[in-house]
């Protein structure tokens, strides 16, 4: 009997550890397929991201150089540079030579419509667009060293997020990823489409298009940028909040143990993991200061041209609807043009609409 028994309790000892192995084996390799979606996911992301500061590079709005440099223990990914600076100067001399082409070919132009206002408005526009642009470049060289401490601030904080991943379900990063891949190519859509309806509606050509076209898609790549970079801010929000929620629903979490002594506390991983994420939101508020602080002015200036032109442009869709004989191209290449002016517009003031109620 007792044999039987040893025999009887071996078989069930060897059945339990069979499927506690088997346990182990799928928690692994969960943990492992997470790895893998994490790791594929940052490296989507890093790739989108350096593309798209080698774009910003290249149209004047990334006057910073990317290095990694250890100092003081801490890694800065991103310095300035005088070359950047040089850049910028460089297109802002460019910008403003063009008008010597840009604006005798408005006087001189000649169309069915043409009005001492349009041509005065035209001129106008010509040379607000050319200000406004060397204006954000000025800016970007003035603040430079204001925009390298916003990235490197943005580099340590996904660093420390990054180290808290497991607490919060962490994959609204391919929302991110996803978001600025769509983005960008209705943004290239438009301007494709814009550039079609310039050629074929109303027959302008390259010097016609440095005057409206190449000041309005420069202003509308700065919003974008800016619309980035709060995508970024209101999701890393979104994940702190998040994580909070989950850290406070966990049974080990006792709100009672604030009050302890510090030795608790200490000793209280839950609530050393929440003054952690304190620490990320606290740094998060800051870099959205600091952020809001950059481009305030550079967007201020944008979005006075955009809206000059916004308003010329309106004018050019209800002028086909006045007359008796519908002319399409006009009014298609208005329509475009009022669609291209919105789009960085209502994409901006959405997300900073999102990143005011996360963060309240």
């Amino acid at each position: 009997m007792s044999s039987s028994k040893n025999l009887t309790f071996m078989n069930i000892n060897k059945t339990s550890n069979f499927f506690g192995n088997i346990n182990k084996e799928n928690s692994f390799a969960e943990k492992n397929n997470e790895k893998k979606v994490k790791s594929e996911l940052h490296q989507d992301l890093f790739w989108t991201f350096r593309i798209l500061i080698m774009f910003f590079k290249l149209i004047g709005l990334a006057t910073f150089v990317h290095r990694i440099v250890i100092y003081k223990k801490r890694t800065y990914t991103f310095q300035y540079s005088k070359l950047g600076i040089v850049y910028n100067v460089v297109l802002s001399s460019l910008m403003i030579a063009s008008n010597y082409m840009s604006i005798p070919y408005r006087i001189n132009d000649d169309y069915d419509e043409k009005t001492n206002l349009t041509v005065g408005i035209e001129v106008l526009q010509t040379v607000l667009g050319a200000l406004v642009m060397c204006a954000i470049l000025i800016s970007y060289c003035i603040d430079q060293k204001f925009l390298v401490r916003i990235a490197n601030q943005l580099i340590i904080i996904e660093y420390k997020i990054d180290r808290l991943y497991d607490l919060y379900y962490s994959l609204r990063r391919q929302r991110i990823f996803y978001t600025i891949i769509i983005v960008c190519i209705l943004k290239i859509c438009l301007l494709i489409l814009l550039l079609c309806t310039e050629i074929l509606g109303i027959q302008t050509g390259p010097v016609s298009w440095l005057s409206d076209v190449l000041p309005t898609f420069y202003v509308g790549w700065l919003l974008i940028q800016y619309f980035l970079l709060v995508t970024v801010i209101q999701t890393d929000f979104a994940n702190v909040n998040r994580a909070i929620q989950s850290l406070i629903n966990t049974p080990d979490f006792r709100l009672q143990s604030l009050y302890q002594t510090r030795r608790i506390v200490v000793n209280n991983s839950a609530v050393r993991q929440l003054l952690q994420l304190r620490d990320v939101h606290c740094h998060l508020c800051e870099m959205s200061n600091d952020v809001s602080s950059f481009y305030s002015l550079p967007v201020l200036f944008g979005i006075i041209f955009l809206f000059l032109t916004l308003i010329y442009n309106g004018y050019w869709v209800l002028l086909p609807l006045l007359k008796k004989t519908l002319d399409y191209g006009i009014l298609s290449n208005g329509i475009i043009w009022i669609i291209f002016l919105i789009y960085p517009i209502s994409l901006l003031t959405n997300k900073i609409t999102s990143i005011l109620i996360e963060v309240g």
